[in-house]
């Protein structure tokens, strides 16, 4: 990660101002926070995750949660920068977790099918339902495909769903559920008969 020179008391101000307008809903900061440090960021969350895309989610979702949560930047606490830097950390731990625990899931529900399942055909029909579900869920809108993910691959809750997304319940349930009513639609009654052969 490329040393960051300490600001000075002018630059600090200056990001301290960015903050609060971002608070005060001003979105052309957001984007003038970015141009400071967007690079930076996407860095340390590179170095963390050592995974392009992820690191670029990762700098998403901190500035997301600096729009959401700017209120809670409290500067006799720290810089700016400190701030920043601490949620890209965090958030690229929390992927990587993540990540970790959806493969280890998949990873053992394969392995329970394979040594329960020994009829071949039932196995195989199972193996492509599973794809399908996968390939549908990976077509939807980017919030609701996120919540259902989280709910039925990383098996969490509703309630850790709306944690994990920063998110109030209610709206972490209507994402899963306008998920799982778009899955239905796309999906539809293909799950249900095995392919011709």
């Amino acid at each position: 990660m490329p040393v960051r020179e300490p600001p000075s008391a002018d630059a600090r101000r200056a990001e301290i101002a960015l903050l609060a307008r971002i608070r005060d809903g001003d979105a052309s900061a957001v984007s003038d926070l970015y141009a400071r440090f967007g690079g930076p960021l996407y860095s340390l969350a590179y170095q963390v995750t050592r995974d392009a895309t992820a690191a670029e989610d990762v700098v998403q979702e901190v500035f997301v949660a600096v729009w959401r949560d700017a209120a809670r930047f409290d500067p006799t606490k720290g810089s700016p920068a400190a701030w920043l830097f601490s949620l890209a950390r965090h958030k690229a731990i929390d992927l990587l977790r993540r990540e970790t625990t959806a493969r280890s899931r998949s990873v053992s529900a394969d392995l329970t099918l394979e040594r329960a399942d020994e009829d071949v055909e039932r196995d195989s029909w199972s193996r492509i339902r599973r794809e399908r579900v996968h390939q549908q869920v990976a077509t939807l809108p980017a919030l609701q495909r996120e919540a259902v993910e989280l709910a039925f691959f990383a098996g969490l809750t509703h309630v850790e769903v709306a944690d994990r997304l920063g998110i109030p319940l209610g709206t972490a349930k209507t994402r899963i559920r306008s998920g799982l009513l778009h899955l239905r639609d796309l999906i539809g009654d293909s799950l249900d008969e095995k392919p011709a052969s």
